[in-house]
């Protein structure tokens, strides 16, 4: 299953492609729900038959407090991927002087059993 949802001036671009689900630019909606409760659905199609091996790179270059909740309530979702035996791998790409997005992948590492890394990268990311 593949499936891509385009960016907007306040919402990520998420893209699913031969298992690895990429979700990157701003996370700044007003009405988040929509976005992640949109790419949570697609997810859970996804997982009657994953590949072998799920990546999910984040890349955003800006969060706001509703996107915060959303992509914890995402983490959830990865996590019980991982514990019905999905091989998943989740990397965590956040700017060096971006405290909010990097602060946020701290606590998603910590709060959910996960494959994880952190990445701090010096480019601008989006």
């Amino acid at each position: 299953m593949n499936f891509t949802i385009y960016n907007t001036k306040t919402t990520p671009y998420a893209e699913l492609r031969n298992g690895v689900l990429q979700i990157r630019g701003k996370s700044v909606p007003f009405n988040d729900a929509e976005i992640y409760a949109t790419i949570m659905d697609r997810m859970r199609v996804y997982m009657n038959e994953p590949e072998d091996r799920t990546v999910i790179d984040f890349s955003l270059s800006a969060i706001n407090a509703r996107s915060k909740r959303s992509i914890i309530e995402a983490f959830g979702l990865f996590e019980q991927m991982s514990q019905k035996g999905l091989s998943l791998q989740v990397n965590w790409n956040y700017r060096s002087d971006d405290e909010d997005v990097c602060e946020l992948g701290e606590i998603c590492k910590d709060r959910f059993k996960l494959n994880m890394n952190l990445n701090e990268i010096s480019t601008t990311l989006g």
